[in-house]
């Protein structure tokens, strides 16, 4: 997960469901169909949510080279948004 900053779908889906599976064992009353409700709705918003949030952290190829041109063109070298990132140790 160091490398990825975004959680996928799938674990969103795995962390709601232990966490309504735990809100059971403590005696809350939640009904199946309930937590099937929850599940799908969660099922259905994580991606759209995930998409929305990492949309506002990257960008396409073709931005980052208009950026560049226009930086070289104002005789500003482009700067990194970010330091790269380290190669996984061994």
């Amino acid at each position: 997960m160091n490398r990825e900053p975004l959680l996928t779908t799938g674990a969103i889906v795995a962390l709601v469901a232990a966490v309504l599976a735990f809100l059971k064992s403590l005696g809350v009353d939640i009904s199946d169909d309930t937590q099937e409700a929850l599940r799908n709705v969660v099922a259905i918003l994580a991606p759209v949510v995930l998409a929305f949030v990492a949309r506002q952290f990257v960008y396409s190829p073709n931005s980052v080279s208009n950026i560049a041109d226009t930086q070289y063109a104002a005789g500003t070298p482009p700067t990194d948004p970010q330091p790269p990132i380290p190669p996984p140790a061994e």
